[in-house]
Formats: C-alpha cells, sequence, structure tokens
C-alpha cells in the first residue's frame, strides 16, 4: 500500500510540474494581455465602487433633504401662524391706540375749555374786583362826607 502511496505521489508531483510548466507558458504567451484584462476589469470593479458609494451619499442626502423640506415646511406653517396671531394683535393695538388718542384729544379739548373758563373767570373776577373797589371807593368818600 504505501508502494501504491507513493506511485501516486510522484504522479502527482510530476502533474503539478506539468500544471506549473503549462502555467509559465500561459502567462509568458497571454500573460500580458490577461494582466491587461485583470489591471482593466479590476479598473472598472474600483470604478463601480466609488459609483457606488456616490449612489449612496446621494441617497442618503436625497432622504435627508426631503426631511428638512417636511420640517421646514411645518416650520413655515407655525411662522405663518404666529405671524396672522401678530397680525391680529396688532390690529387690536391700533384700535386701542387709536381710542387712546380720540381720549387724549378728548382730555386736552378739556383742559382748553377749563384755560377758557378760567380766563373768564379770572377777567369777571378783575371786573367784579374792579367794580369792588369802585364801590368801596366811594362809600369811603361818602363816609368821608358825613364824618366830616
Amino acid at each position: 500500500m504505501t508502494g501504491e502511496l507513493e506511485d501516486v505521489r510522484d504522479r502527482a508531483k510530476s502533474i503539478e510540474g506539468e500544471i506549473k510548466t503549462l502555467e509559465k507558458k500561459i502567462l509568458d504567451i497571454g500573460g500580458a494581455r490577461l494582466l491587461t484584462q485583470k489591471s482593466k476589469v479590476d479598473g472598472l470593479k474600483l470604478h463601480i465602487n466609488l459609483a457606488n458609494d456616490e449612489i449612496t451619499k446621494a441617497e442618503v442626502a436625497k432622504a435627508k433633504a426631503e426631511k428638512d423640506v417636511v420640517k421646514l415646511a411645518k416650520n413655515i406653517q407655525t411662522n405663518k401662524d404666529v405671524l396672522s396671531e401678530a397680525e391680529s394683535d396688532l390690529g387690536e393695538l391700533d384700535l386701542e391706540m387709536t381710542q387712546c388718542a380720540q381720549g387724549v384729544k378728548e382730555f386736552k379739548d378739556k383742559v382748553e375749555d377749563a384755560k377758557t373758563e378760567e380766563e373768564n373767570s379770572k377777567t369777571t373776577l378783575d371786573k367784579v374786583k374792579g367794580e369792588l373797589d369802585d364801590v368801596s371807593e366811594k362809600i369811603r368818600g361818602f363816609k368821608k362826607e358825613e364824618v366830616g
């Protein structure tokens, strides 16, 4: 049995040697073309991998952009609602300001009327004082005539 095993091993070694010789001849004959084709295939694989990476990045960016669009649309709507509320508040404040301005005008008119009334009263008072002074002078003159 060992003899047969040795015989098989020897034939295997001889076949392996022939295979190596044939591989060398193949490489010598078509090796350059084979290496060129292998290089092209490796280059194409590299380009495909790079393209796949770019596609993946683009898909991730697209998904993020779609989420951002939804988020920004919600923000825009929220801001529109806030703006609408602010405009409503502004309208109310404008109305209150108009009412306050009207109240101030009415108050100023009353103050002017009061000033005019005060001036009229002062004029009347001065006139009455003048008349009183005249009457007092006449009474003093009359008393002097009676005493004298």
